[in-house]
Parts: structure tokens; C-alpha cells; sequence
């Protein structure tokens, strides 16, 4: 099996999640890591032993580079994966897919244009509660279902959003939008 080569664009808190990922996986290999950032980008590098880029642009030239996972804030999700879909990379995109529908349309076009394959992140379906409600579900242990309602308790304490692009209209679509 070949070797898939990764680079990672955006190296905050989920980036780490991905290079970890990626450094656990066989056949896959972190090449570069990428953010305007240069010490968020070299720290994330040096870690991995990897290059660090600090444009996006430069990034995406590198021909080496199979699979780029998109780990920006929210609002550049779809800039940057058109941009690498473009210079023909496959893109794993974090959630969500993009702040717009018409965004989304842009990335789902541009993947098709390319003949490319565009991946978004939605890793909840592995947590256990989730996958036991889906195993009961496919088992029939809960009958025919007519309807659903759900209450989720997840939230972010203030720390999440301080000093930070996360709840902003613009880079998050704000602080319910995710």
C-alpha cells in the first residue's frame, strides 16, 4: 500500500488531535504543518519533526502531499479547502463543513471539478453513547422508533471563547453555530 502524506493547515488544540492520529496510523505520514501563527506552526513541527509553513499558498504548492487536513477556525474551512482541492489535494475538513450552505456547495464542486475527495470530520458517531443507541437501533431492541427528541448538555465555559476566534460571527458563526 502506498504511503499517504499529510500536511496539516491550522495548528491549534484539534491540529494536535490530528497529528497524533496521523502519527498513529499506519500507512499514514505527517509531512508539514501549516499556520499564520509561525509559533503555533513551529511548535506543532518541531514536535512531529516535520517542516512548518507559515502560508497557506506555499503549503499548498508542495507537490509531496497527498491529503491536507483543514484545522483553521470555522470561517476559513472553505477558502482553504477550495485553495487545496484546487492544487489537487484531497482535503479532510474539520466540522463544520463551512459557515454557509453556498460555501459548502463551493467545496462539494470544486472536489467534483478536481475529482478530488472531500472529507468532513464528524467524529461524534464514535462516542460510545452514540454508538450504543445505533447498535440497539440496527438490533431492533428499541422497536420502530416514530419519533426522537434529545437534550444535549454539552456547553464551553468561558475560557473556551477567551481571547480567541471561537463565538465570533465571523471565524466560528457564533456561539451557536456549533
Amino acid at each position: 500500500m502506498k504511503e499517504i502524506t499529510v500536511a496539516i493547515i491550522g495548528c491549534g488544540r484539534i491540529a494536535q488531535r490530528h497529528a497524533q492520529h496521523i502519527n498513529n496510523t499506519e500507512g499514514l505520514n505527517l509531512v508539514a504543518v501549516c499556520d499564520i501563527d509561525e509559533n503555533k506552526a513551529k511548535e506543532l513541527g518541531a514536535e512531529y519533526s516535520v517542516p512548518h509553513i507559515k502560508n497557506a499558498g506555499d503549503l499548498f504548492k508542495i507537490e509531496d502531499i497527498d491529503v491536507v487536513a483543514i484545522c483553521t477556525p470555522n470561517g476559513h474551512h472553505a477558502e482553504h479547502s477550495i485553495s487545496a482541492l484546487k492544487a489537487g489535494k484531497h482535503v479532510l475538513c474539520e466540522k463544520p463543513m463551512a459557515i454557509s450552505v453556498h460555501d459548502c456547495g463551493e467545496m462539494i464542486k470544486t472536489a467534483e471539478k478536481y475529482n478530488k475527495r472531500l472529507f468532513v470530520i464528524k467524529q461524534n458517531r464514535f462516542n460510545p453513547p452514540v454508538a450504543a443507541v445505533k447498535k440497539a437501533i440496527e438490533e431492533n431492541k428499541l422497536g420502530k422508533i416514530n419519533s426522537v427528541q434529545l437534550s444535549c448538555f454539552w456547553n464551553r465555559n468561558e475560557n473556551y471563547y477567551h481571547n480567541s476566534w471561537k463565538g465570533t460571527k465571523e471565524l466560528d458563526g457564533g456561539t451557536l453555530f456549533t
